[in-house]
């Protein structure tokens, strides 16, 4: 599936966007990644190490649910999948801390709906339209397989991600409060997002 936005074609993703993504997915985390995995790896190594994770061909986090923005590179992608699927994520090999600081947004998520689990575009390529661009495919693709919903869990101090998703007929469903952590660069917590999907409409994004 391709189309065009001012010269940028939206496709799949494909095995070999896999550090691409791993730099976007880090960059949607706005900390998160960094949070869990400072103490197992150095900064500078921490792409290489998500990009391994997401070459590989299972887990919801893998190239094979990501969606790109591209223009001789990719310059924005979006990670989507079925919430339920977060249950068998491994996390035994993460500081225990860390994970239990994070527990609340887990606790609080809808499983029972299609996930947006990361959007990003790179700083230079904002403000054109294409992260709004990269969530209706994650709308076709929860309308496709029959979700009901679809959520996202956002900082909610990070204002410019909920406008984007509120923008995208997203709303409030739970703010979920987050232990603050000197290492967590975040206040106010979580906002857990939603938004309903018709199942009877198929949405096109050519």
């Amino acid at each position: 599936m391709r189309s065009l936005l001012s010269g940028i074609a939206f496709r799949s993703a494909v095995p070999a966007d896999a550090y691409a993504l791993a730099e976007l997915s880090i960059m949607a985390g706005d900390g998160m990644y960094e949070f869990l995995l400072e103490e197992m790896v150095p900064k500078e190594m921490l792409a290489g190490l998500v990009a391994r994770s997401m070459k590989q061909d299972a887990g919801g986090s893998c190239w094979r649910h990501c969606f790109v923005a591209d223009d001789k590179g990719v310059l924005g992608m979006i990670n989507a999948f079925p919430a339920a699927w977060l249950r068998d994520q491994e996390r035994d090999l993460l500081p225990e801390d860390r994970v239990q600081i994070l527990d609340p947004i887990d606790q609080a998520q809808d499983w029972e709906s299609y996930l947006v689990n990361s959007v990003a575009v790179r700083r230079e390529q904002r403000r054109q339209g294409i992260a709004g661009r990269l969530v209706k495919w994650a709308i076709e693709q929860a309308t496709v397989a029959g979700f009901a919903r679809l959520s996202v869990n956002v900082w909610a101090d990070n204002v410019a991600a909920a406008a984007l998703f509120e923008k995208e007929g997203f709303h409030v469903q739970t703010r979920i409060e987050v232990p603050r952590h000197p290492r967590l660069s975040h206040v106010g917590g979580s906002l857990l997002m939603a938004r309903k999907v018709d199942v009877n409409r198929t949405l096109s994004i050519r």
